[in-house]
């Protein structure tokens, strides 16, 4: 079928298919079981990485609660009314700054559009709760409307603009993480209000009283925000009069509230705006990322308009391609429409409505089977780690925010297909140990005519980097080894390496094991394999089993600033950078002297030269009279991490084995 015929067949579909907002389909129960299991979302600018929220991953738990209730699935009531209520906590609702975590704020500003359509769960509500609400989403709408308003003082001098806290992470023309959070922002406190009282609400605006108010209802996220530029005066935020002059008579590139539809349609078009491939450079990617793992030559709607953009975009460092950064487009933007549906303002007649189905149908197709076969992102001017079901459905909510589409927007839309289970979990997930069964080659790529790398020995031990993916016959993984080469085998030709292998730290709990008592000078190297970023795990040495930080004398540390570290005395230092990255596996050399006190660390990523990371460091503090080493120690606070492949060299001694730990011999 042509795309001409594609875009007519679904004009059709649209222009018969009017589902009322009441008649919006609910998430699958299962979607709606693992949203009730997710933790609470909270709001505060204490968060780290400047999302203000600890709901940047998970997110999208309280949307699908909201839209099961709406559907009249019960079972989401309940987890949904303390959602809602923790929101309304003083000092967990949204910092309300109109820039860079309104998309995350779109998690509680699109729960309560949806929640204010659903009376059984409205009904709920105290006076004082839905008073909170409305300031909630006034803040939001007012700061969002700021930010991407034409009259905007930093928009109209083309010069670095601000949020409402002076934040300067920010512009209304940046990628769709952006851009769907700050105008979503407005449109959704439209959905909430309705039109007339939005504009109403924007144009006799008044700082000073709606300060006091927020003040005076205990709302100390978004008091903070309002009040900022008057607690600290030669702060870059805006005064109180110039957020009065930007907000009214509000525009956004011309189109005032009454042409909602065409402001949402500048996102969709920018969402949705890529046409489909494989990653970057025509599917080839750059030094192995930026591109889809498997399943290239079966990708539907290549070439075809309504890829995500943050598939086929660039940031300060050039080129991007992440599915980490699309989905975070994705979110927004399905809250987004949501919001416009529920509260009655989605026209499926119109050409915005029917354009939105044809690119979202593409878009979000090419989402879930990028998902599916794996995609190694490209941000930053460096790889990211492997997103796929095992590595990243759990921590991201895959199971409710795609459902969101399967099952409800889909079929809302009248597109067939609707819910569709995700694959079986593959038989190892992203860093999983494995032990070669078979001697077997070991190839470039996942293919028999591929060039050979080298040849794994029987009983040669690596860790899985993604897979599996079929050709010629074969499942094909690719695998890491120990010996540092890289590249693809046979399914056939491994098995899962026992437990006593290697250290797998998870649920904040100590792992130790004994080793030969060292008391002169000797050399241990291990590989590290980090969960994710910023993450806070270390390996080390200790004189005897560990279970607290001062027991433990020499450390290499994934550091939560994201960097590897190590400890010198009395802190963490490292005697160069080298930021780490979730999923890769790094090899660390360290050469201790008991009897000084003292070690050096390197640290070599895959394909690169050892960094050093200490050089003479003292041992920690609390062990400056150890005498022997005996132990080696591994504990994740934040994340989690394995420790493999340990090689314990003594002073002119052979290699020897940790107890319990089986050594790898390297080349």
């Amino acid at each position: 079928m042509t795309k001409e015929l594609v875009s007519k067949a679904l004009a059709g579909i649209c222009a018969v298919y009017s589902l009322s907002a009441a008649e919006l389909p609910g998430p699958s129960q299962a979607a709606v079981d693992a949203a009730i299991a997710a933790p609470l979302i909270s709001f505060n600018r204490s968060f780290s990485g400047g999302a203000h929220t600890n709901g940047a991953f998970f997110g999208g738990a309280s949307i699908a609660l909201a839209v099961a209730a709406h559907g009249g699935n019960t079972s989401a009531d309940g987890r949904l009314l303390e959602q809602i209520r923790w929101t309304l906590t003083a000092g967990k609702e949204p910092t309300a700054n109109g820039g860079y975590p309104a998309q995350h704020e779109r998690h509680a500003t699109g729960m309560f559009v949806i929640v204010k359509n659903t009376p059984r769960i409205w009904n709920q509500l105290t006076a004082t709760e839905k008073t909170r609400i409305d300031l909630i989403m006034k803040a939001t709408l007012v700061a969002n409307a700021f930010t991407t308003s034409d009259n905007n003082p930093y928009v109209k001098a083309n010069t670095q603009e601000y949020a409402l806290d002076g934040d300067d992470n920010l512009n209304r023309d940046w990628n769709p993480n952006y851009r769907e959070g700050m105008i979503g922002g407005v449109l959704t406190g439209m959905a909430y209000f309705g039109t007339a009282n939005a504009k109403t609400i924007l144009a006799d605006y008044n700082h000073a009283s709606f300060v006091a108010e927020l003040n005076a209802n205990d709302l100390p996220n978004i008091y903070e925000t309002f009040n900022w530029k008057t607690a600290n005066p030669t702060s870059k935020a805006p005064s109180g009069s110039t957020i009065e002059a930007a907000v009214d008579s509000y525009k956004y590139y011309g189109n005032s509230l009454d042409s909602y539809l065409k402001i949402y349609e500048a996102l969709l078009k920018d969402t949705y705006g890529q046409k489909v491939n494989a990653g970057l450079n025509d599917g080839a990617g750059i030094g192995g990322a930026g591109k889809i793992v498997s399943g290239a030559d079966t990708l539907p709607n290549k070439g075809v308009t309504g890829m995500l953009k943050e598939f086929d975009s660039s940031d300060a460092n050039g080129k991007r391609s992440s599915f980490i950064y699309a989905f975070d487009g994705y979110r927004p933007h399905m809250t987004n429409q949501l919001s416009l549906i529920v509260a009655g303002y989605w026209d499926p007649s119109s050409t915005t409505a029917i354009l939105a189905v044809s690119r979202m149908n593409i878009g979000n197709t090419d989402l879930w089977y990028k998902a599916e076969k794996g995609y190694i992102g490209y941000a930053k001017g460096k790889a990211q780690a492997l997103v796929d079901y095992p590595s990243y459905g759990g921590s991201r909510g895959f199971a409710y925010n795609r459902s969101l589409w399967d099952d409800v927007l889909k079929p809302f839309h009248g597109l067939p297909g609707g819910s569709e289970p995700p694959p079986d979990p593959p038989a190892f997930s992203g860093g999983a140990r494995i032990e070669i069964t078979a001697a077997t080659n070991v190839r470039a790529e996942a293919s028999a005519n591929a060039p050979l790398v080298s040849n794994a020995a029987d009983g040669a031990f690596g860790s899985i980097m993604s897979g599996p993916t079929s050709a010629d016959g074969i499942e094909w993984w690719q695998v890491y080894f120990d010996n540092g080469a890289t590249g693809w085998i046979d399914g056939a030709d491994f098995a899962g390496a026992p437990a006593s292998e290697y250290m797998a730290t998870t649920g904040a709990a100590w792992l130790n094991k004994a080793i030969a008592a060292q008391t002169g000078t000797f050399t241990i190297s291990f590989n590290m394999r980090p969960s994710a970023t910023n993450i806070d795990a270390f390996t080390g040495l200790s004189s005897t089993s560990a279970s607290a930080f001062g027991g433990v004398a020499a450390v290499v540390r994934f550091a939560p600033t994201g960097v590897v570290d190590a400890r010198n005395g009395g802190s963490y230092q490292a005697a160069n950078e080298l930021p780490y990255q979730a999923g890769v596996v790094y090899k660390v050399q360290m050469t201790i002297n008991v009897a000084a006190r003292t070690y050096s660390a390197t640290v070599t990523p895959p394909g690169s030269a050892a960094v050093v990371i200490a050089n003479n460091y003292a041992f920690r503090s609390e062990q400056a009279s150890a005498t022997s080493l005996a132990n080696i120690a591994a504990y994740a606070q934040v994340g989690s991490h394995v420790t493999s492949a340990i090689v314990l060299q003594g002073g002119g001694m052979p290699p020897s084995a940790p107890t319990g730990l089986r050594v790898i011999e390297r080349p």
